[in-house]
């Protein structure tokens, strides 16, 4: 998936609130639970133990936020109607897409007391304020509105409806532009307040739903920690192992090493070769149709589905020849954390790769034959001078040397 697409990977939980319209016409969804008073403690209160374990500090932010402000209204510390909850929800919708552009620093980061703090005083100084300017929310009501926003709604409802929205919107463009399981959590609840102030929800529902969205982004995350490379964003080793538990009847396997990865390190520095590594990482995703892993260090494994042995051997040919013809050059040295040479900024380097590509057949029916006659096949490559294809047929291995295009 190209890198600017990375997003489409967490739309199932924002999708979640989109769906929501549509529940009560679903005779077989049952939303009852959601009403129960002791739900949302429970369900927030374990998006923040699990955050704190997960050392998220802006997961941990907005379950506190939500706890707090269901704790206060439960209390009859805060109204509950449409009186003065808006306001409350609509703060907390502009929080949530401000804890969005943050990252996370821990749960019990100083950081993070920090906007617990600030969060509480927003709180606070708006509770005080609608003692004082009591009933606040009708001292901001907006007039030559179009008829679909202001039509059956409460005046005092329009200004926190279109700050929520608002809201909403930038937490959107935060989870196209930096896409992770917080920022979709986040962008999630603030569709739902959006969507609780539209239809005028109870805060019981809407609070047992953030905490659910809250706990979904986190095991989001914790899949993307056990199956997917930081570095590179492709499927880990730990993926591939699971993957090749049921791979089909019908696939083919390539292993894809860098050439000279150790030199080029030792030569240029890690972040160099940080950079390489994104680098073909993204050309195989992209000039491949298989399933991408990176199976550790510089090599990586695409797992290609079907039958079309020829079709397989073609685009990996058309790979080795690209990422040797990629005009790969050095950052500025400050870009980089670490110092770089002096004197190679912008020089341009040389990326190279191996391949070794076996199908499944007859005498290669287990994973780990395949597997197995893969390496093979790779090893071949690289004796036989890098930077080509080699693939193993039966018994015997068949070398294809790769264009260049250098």
């Amino acid at each position: 998936m190209p890198s600017y697409l990375q997003w489409l990977r967490f739309f199932w939980l924002p999708g979640l609130i989109l769906i929501l319209p549509f529940a009560h016409y679903l005779p077989w969804l049952d939303l009852g639970p959601l009403y129960n008073k002791q739900l949302p403690f429970f369900l927030l209160g374990a998006a923040l133990v699990l955050s704190v374990l997960y050392r998220s500090s802006r997961v941990a932010l907005a379950s506190g936020l939500f706890l707090l402000l269901y704790a206060a209204t439960s209390l009859g510390l805060l109204p509950e109607g449409v009186q003065g909850l808006p306001l409350y929800l609509a703060l907390m919708a502009l929080n949530l897409m401000l804890i969005a552009c943050a990252r996370d620093r821990g749960a019990l980061s100083l950081i993070a007391l920090a906007w617990l703090l600030v969060l509480i005083a927003q709180g606070m100084a708006l509770f005080l304020l609608q003692e004082c300017c009591r009933p606040l929310s009708y001292q901001f009501v907006l007039e030559n509105l179009p008829v679909w926003v202001s039509e059956d709604r409460d005046a005092s409802v329009i200004l926190p409806l279109l700050v929520c929205v608002a809201a909403a919107a930038g937490a959107s463009l935060l989870f196209i532009l930096f896409p992770g399981p917080a920022v979709a959590g986040l962008f999630s609840c603030t569709l739902l307040l959006s969507y609780g102030i539209w239809t005028g929800l109870p805060l019981v529902p809407i609070a047992s739903a953030a905490g659910l969205l809250l706990i979904l982004s986190l095991l989001g995350a914790g899949y993307e920690f056990a199956f997917r490379d930081a570095l590179t964003g492709l499927l880990s080793r730990r993926a591939f192992y699971y993957h090749m538990l049921a791979p089909g009847r019908h696939y083919s396997l390539a292993m894809i090493d860098i050439d000279h990865f150790k030199k080029l390190n030792d030569r240029f520095g890690h972040q160099t070769g940080d950079q390489v590594l994104r680098m073909v990482a993204g050309l195989i995703n992209r000039h491949t149709t298989g399933r991408v892993f990176r199976f550790g260090g510089e090599e990586f494994a695409v797992v290609i589905p079907g039958r079309d042995r020829m079709g397989a051997e073609k685009a990996l040919g058309h790979l080795c020849g690209k990422i040797a013809a990629y005009p790969l050059r050095l950052r500025a040295a400050g870009r980089l954390r670490d110092r770089m040479i002096p004197g190679r900024s912008g020089q341009r380097i040389k990326v190279t790769v191996s391949i070794g590509l076996t199908h499944r057949e007859k005498s290669l029916k287990k994973p780990d034959a395949v597997l197995k006659a893969a390496d093979l096949a790779l090893y071949k490559a690289k004796r036989s001078g890098r930077n080509r294809l080699c693939v193993h047929v039966e018994a015997r291995d068949q070398s294809t040397k790769c264009k260049s295009g250098t």
